[in-house]
């Protein structure tokens, strides 16, 4: 589907008022950051529409899958967010004329839309991005130090890194950040980085194996600085 199709013609295709956006999330170089897209010289989230055949669900990893190329990801709704005012009216006018596509005020794309916020776990070093339909460009950016953003985006950003706070004291997730293979130190930094607080080293390394959920591999992680650490993996449920 083109842009002029989309525009003209998505309001048949998909539900009305309600999109997608996600905070997708990686970490690296000892930060945790988030995947944008460029619109109109500000950033926003990776996001879409639901096919009116199409679940929630399956729409979201439809998405996510379409912006990173990873099928099976940690993928979690976490929020609705539909402030009254909540419509890209005036945003998709500049753009489109910019790109010089035609703008009317009656464009499905220009009513107040509802979204439900999700968040996806990914291993940076896996994704391949890619462009949407009306997006410019795309990057990484830490969580931190989040460049102009489009709407509300900078608040459903901040609200995912509060829920990921809550939900990896809940849950064994935050390996997902990480490659297949990973040290204890590493693990330890990653939930350093998501908490903002030093973690003492023997009290989360004996809680994290106590709750057996992470194999020990057999070899050490040979380009260690220092003293070699053994290799973890998550095991898979059965």
């Amino acid at each position: 589907m083109d842009a002029t199709d989309f525009l003209e013609n998505g309001h048949l295709l998909f539900l009305p008022n309600i999109s997608i956006d996600i905070v997708i999330l990686g970490f690296q170089d000892g930060d945790l950051k988030v995947l944008l897209q460029e619109f109109d010289e500000q950033w926003c989230l990776p996001g879409g529409y639901i096919f009116k055949e199409e679940s929630l669900a399956d729409a979201a990893h439809r998405v996510l899958y379409d912006r990173t190329g990873i099928e099976q990801p940690f993928l979690k709704l976490f929020q609705v967010f539909g402030d009254k005012d909540r419509s890209f009216a005036l945003e998709f006018k500049k753009l489109l004329e910019k790109s010089r596509l035609h703008w009317h005020p009656d464009l499905w794309v220009n009513q107040r839309f509802v979204t439900m916020a999700h968040y996806a776990l990914v291993n940076i070093s896996e994704v391949e991005p890619t462009r949407g339909v009306l997006d410019l460009s795309h990057n990484w950016f830490s969580v931190d130090k989040l460049p102009t953003m489009l709407m509300d985006h900078g608040d459903i950003v901040a609200a995912s890194k509060h829920q990921l706070r809550r939900d990896i004291t809940l849950e064994h997730i935050s390996f997902n950040l990480l490659p297949e293979e990973f040290t204890m130190p590493e693990l330890q930094r990653l939930h350093e980085t998501i908490l903002g607080r030093k973690l003492e080293r023997s009290r989360f390394q004996k809680k994290m194996l106590s709750f057996d959920v992470f194999e020990r591999l057999p070899q050490l992680k040979e380009d260690a600085p220092r003293r070699k650490p053994y290799l973890y993996r998550f095991k898979e449920s059965d």
